[in-house]
């Protein structure tokens, strides 16, 4: 039998819209798990929330590994150690909060397990309740990062095409010194050069000795674009965006409200359907 792993997203894919893991979702894991497959959440999220739902899955053990901030961090299960981690230049950082602020945008970064903002809002409120997270507002965000963070995240709640035009504001501003990416309509993010979900699938390919023949990448947003197409096979929910679903190997019928990852494991890692 032919290892294989996959790489999925959590937002839309694996979680349903209550941010919960399924039954079958979470049977079709262990299944693929004990055959001898490797499962691999890749993730937006900051490492802490990424590892909640590691260790929900029982993946917390040797050999597995997990990808948080959109490919900026990949971690050992079993220890928590980076295996792998890329940051933002702090003059980049003080730029975009700076640059978010003048605009009324919500800005926030990370350092030391924490999201960081300078004011409290209904974003950062929302940002915690959804992703489980601890945040913490100081008067200056670059003051205190005594870290290169591994993002940047503008969010606006409202729809408003605040966050479309900022990109594309800054977008030759910013070409060449970060990537920016739609995590999901509030979300816009702002990452080192070079880093997406797809580096993150080839590093760690070829990091664990698989062939990327051997990967399946699962998701649903802007930013999985990078790994479904660089897996061997690309799978988009059937919920998610249209530029995602364009470039997919294959839609679910299912969407992540009702186990439509269960039904990628099933098809292209147990091979049952």
């Amino acid at each position: 039998m032919t290892r294989k792993i996959l790489f999925t997203d959590l937002d839309g894919t694996l979680l349903n819209d209550q941010k919960q893991i399924s039954g079958e979702n979470r049977r079709a894991i262990e299944r693929a798990v004990a055959m001898g497959h490797r499962v691999v959440l890749s993730s937006g999220r900051a490492t802490k929330s990424v590892y909640m739902q590691v260790r929900k899955l029982g993946l917390d053990r040797p050999g597995c590994c997990a990808i948080a901030f959109n490919g900026a961090v990949v971690i050992r299960c079993d220890t928590g150690e980076a295996l792998y981690e890329r940051g933002l230049e702090p003059e980049l950082v003080r730029y975009l909060f700076r640059e978010a602020r003048q605009a009324g945008i919500h800005c926030q970064t990370y350092q030391g397990g924490y999201t960081l903002a300078e004011r409290q809002s209904e974003v950062l409120d929302y940002y915690d309740r959804s992703t489980q997270g601890v945040s913490r507002v100081v008067p200056d965000v670059c003051e205190i990062l005594t870290v290169h963070p591994p993002k940047v995240l503008l969010a606006d709640l409202t729809h408003s095409g605040r966050l479309e035009a900022f990109r594309r504001a800054h977008e030759e501003k910013l070409a060449g010194k970060a990537e920016a990416t739609f995590s999901c309509p509030e979300y816009l993010e702002y990452l080192p050069l070079g880093v997406s979900k797809g580096y993150a699938v080839k590093w760690l390919c070829d990091y664990l000795g698989i062939p990327l023949a051997a990967s399946v990448a699962a998701g649903d947003e802007a930013n999985d674009l990078s790994m479904i197409r660089v897996a061997g096979v690309g799978a988009a929910m059937i919920n998610g965006v249209v530029e995602l679903k364009a470039e997919a190997d294959y839609i679910t019928r299912a969407d992540n409200n009702h186990d439509g990852l269960a039904e990628i494991v099933r098809r292209f890692i147990l091979e049952e359907i």
